[in-house]
């Protein structure tokens, strides 16, 4: 039997999910990269799944873009023949049982599925066999010890969903300046109770960018 040991995942990258009092927040660097190549610098590993629930990746992105589209066309699903949102702990179980079901030969990739439903904010964390874990604070890939610094030293579960934001950003900038894996620039979002998955544009992460990074991308 052929598989890919779990071993040889190397994930350059820094991804970051925290929830706060009313909502989730997601921030992911953009460098992407095969060992010490970087491949592209403006990789996209932060994506809506619908209006109420977002994913941030880490691993090979061919195997995490196809767990994308299960996911979303299995939350369309559930939309289309229930007539209500899938849960996030549904969602985040799909692709934790997808995962398990091909630990043999696994897609590797973990993914921090985060979003806001009928009972509040939810953020999972899903490894490449499909262990599932509710989280407060997530932080995945190579420059993660670092963005934990950040997150541990500043988080506070009482946060308002905005500031939740500007921390994130702040946790993959820290890793940006002290990890060669992450870098380039910075992708961060926000589901707030009540509103609609929202991505900060570049004018307003300028000052950001200003704040916590020596360069301004």
């Amino acid at each position: 039997m052929f598989s890919r040991s779990p071993s040889v995942m190397k994930t350059g990258t820094t991804t970051v999910g925290l929830v706060a009092r009313n909502g989730v927040a997601l921030a992911t660097d953009t460098r992407v990269t095969s060992g010490f190549f970087v491949a592209h610098r403006k990789g996209k590993k932060l994506f809506p799944l619908t209006d109420y629930a977002a994913i941030t990746i880490a691993g090979r992105v061919a195997d995490a873009q196809t767990l994308i589209d299960y996911l979303k066309a299995n939350i369309g699903y559930y939309m289309n023949s229930w007539g209500r949102p899938m849960p996030i702990a549904s969602a985040a179980r799909l692709a934790a049982n997808f995962m398990h079901r091909s630990r043999y030969f696994p897609y590797v990739a973990q993914l921090i599925i985060a979003g806001v439903d009928d009972t509040g904010p939810h953020l999972f964390n899903v490894d490449l066999l499909g262990t599932l874990t509710e989280e407060t604070v997530i932080s995945t890939g190579s420059g993660s010890p670092v963005a934990y610094g950040v997150l541990e030293s500043e988080y506070s579960p009482d946060m308002d969903v905005e500031d939740a934001a500007r921390l994130a950003f702040k946790a993959v900038a820290q890793a940006i300046q002290r990890d060669i894996g992450s870098g380039d620039s910075i992708d961060v979002a926000y589901i707030k109770e009540g509103e609609k998955y929202r991505e900060l544009t570049p004018e307003e992460k300028r000052p950001l960018y200003s704040k916590y990074v020596k360069t301004v991308y």
